[in-house]
């Protein structure tokens, strides 16, 4: 009798020490909730990720502030060739002395007013024209007013230096080209941060995965525990097999307790990068309704992946850009060497009335019109500024060919390595799956030798230990293989053609 109550009494206390290992689990869990709980879950597809993290995104608006910004440089140098509009109004009074015929000072008073307009455009040759008209009248003592009036027009055209429309519009194809720059920058902002989303998302995945896991683990090492219990109550097994299954239940509650920090901090990781609450964005724990791409894909061979490489990534369309952009500074610097000629013309028509309705020029064959033309020629002497300067741009240019050489060597290597990368993470997914079948096969045999005392309790734990960490590998696999194929599509730059909803405006 007293055994048997004896016996009761170990039975009681060894469940409540499993009841507390199992409080101890579920505070260890508990420790790390920050979220509120009386706010659903956000639902977040990968798609619905990466879109509210462009659309909320604080260093994303900059970057596209940045081209808004460069597309105005266009219209800048479009307005050199806008029509000029200028105009003066004037008048002024002046007192002076003059000797009359007797040879004595008289005092007399002159007093003039004038108004003039133009109208000035440089034209894509790098001529300017003018036309102008200008009214003016004088009043000198008692004399009437003498009205004049003049309309003539100007023209200055280049012969050397400043001649022809490829050099006249050099500035307008720079800025052109300054905006293409500032587009592929924005492209490239988009690719890494896209790749970064989606490092992010899986990131989570895989530790609200490895959570479920471990928690897994545990009940079975609780469960493995009872049982030592009661096989050492009924004398089957010795009193030793408890440090065993004891110590696997510690274990568990060691790692739960670093997977669900972990989850967390992914958790906040994402959150902040999808910015769902400004303020409050670590409140709301996400809920992920997609799961790793585990079917192997229609994939093109590497040569079509180095061909879309080649087309697709910003970085080697920005540095064709910045070659572009010193092909211009070359020609601009040979036309620096000319010399500066400059043909003008002017010509206009002047009348003459006492009234200003009479003023008017008469342009007929009796009135001929005053004219104007010749030559302007302007040249520094050795012209080393200008020969320098175009020097440096022809070094300048070898040097951004050659980096642009080294950027597509850089750029296939990314290519290629994204490439078997995808091969290979492909392979282990299917290998770490088996893997898993056979460390769960083995823990049924574990398990079902330990029923009929031939393991021991390490062994059981050992397995399920083996089979907890091979479910990890796998989902790890699954997760890298997702990774990779993200990689391969940022290497080739079409991360941009899968999420067709981004609109750079």
């Amino acid at each position: 009798m007293k055994k048997s109550l004896s016996l009761i009494i170990i039975f009681i206390l060894l469940t409540l020490n499993n009841t507390n290992a199992i409080a101890q689990l579920n505070f260890s869990k508990q420790a790390f909730n920050i979220f509120d709980e009386s706010v659903k879950p956000i639902k977040l597809s990968l798609e619905d990720a990466i879109l509210k993290a462009l659309n909320n995104n604080i260093s994303l608006k900059i970057e596209k502030l940045d081209v808004q910004a460069s597309k105005t440089a266009i219209e800048s140098e479009k307005a050199a060739f806008d029509t000029k509009v200028k105009a003066t109004v004037s008048t002024g009074d002046r007192k002076a002395q003059n000797l009359n015929a007797a040879n004595n000072l008289t005092n007399t008073r002159a007093d003039n007013a004038e108004a003039e307009i133009e109208l000035e455009k440089l034209l894509y040759s790098g001529t300017t024209v003018a036309v102008n008209s200008e009214l003016s009248r004088n009043r000198s003592g008692n004399s009437n007013s003498l009205y004049s009036n003049r309309i003539g027009i100007d023209l200055t055209h280049p012969l050397l230096r400043n001649s022809g429309k490829e050099i006249n519009l050099i500035s307008l194809k720079q800025a052109e080209l300054d905006y293409n720059y500032t587009k592929h920058e924005l492209k490239a902002f988009i690719l890494d941060f896209i790749a970064s989303v989606e490092k992010k998302y899986w990131e989570h995945y895989l530790s609200v995965r490895q959570l479920e896991i471990v928690n897994e683990s545990a009940a079975l090492a609780i469960q493995q525990r009872q049982e030592t219990n009661s096989r050492i109550l009924a004398g089957s097994i010795p009193e030793s097999e408890r440090a065993a299954a004891e110590a696997e239940v510690a274990k568990c509650e060691e790692d739960l307790i670093n997977a669900q920090s972990n989850m967390v901090n992914t958790a906040i990781s994402l959150l902040r990068t999808v910015n769902h609450n400004t303020e409050n964005f670590w409140k709301n724990l996400p809920n992920l309704t997609d799961k790793p791409f585990l079917k192997k894909i229609d994939q093109m061979d590497l040569e079509a992946h180095l061909a879309l490489a080649e087309q697709q990534r910003p970085e080697l369309l920005q540095a064709k850009v910045l070659i572009a952009k010193n092909e211009l500074d070359i020609v601009t610097s040979k036309n620096g060497l000319l010399p500066k000629l400059d043909f003008f013309v002017s010509l206009g028509n002047t009348g003459y009335s006492r009234s200003f309705n009479n003023s008017n020029p008469k342009f007929n064959n009796n009135e001929k019109p005053d004219f104007e033309v010749g030559f302007n020629y302007e040249l520094t002497r050795n012209r080393r500024s200008a020969r320098a300067k175009l020097e440096r741009s022809k070094i300048t240019a070898d040097m951004k060919k050659e980096a642009l050489k080294n950027l597509e060597q850089v750029i296939k290597e990314d290519v290629i390595k994204a490439y078997i990368e995808v091969q290979r993470t492909m392979q282990q997914v299917a290998a770490t799956a088996a893997t898993t079948q056979k460390q769960q096969e083995k823990l049924r045999v574990e398990e079902i030798k330990f029923s009929v005392g031939k393991t021991t309790s390490f062994q059981v734990s050992q397995a399920q230990r083996d089979l907890t960490e091979a479910k990890i590998a796998e989902v790890k696999a699954a997760i890298a293989y997702t990774g990779a194929i993200t990689e391969l599509m940022r290497a080739d730059g079409t991360s941009l053609l899968k999420v067709n909803k981004i609109e750079l405006k």
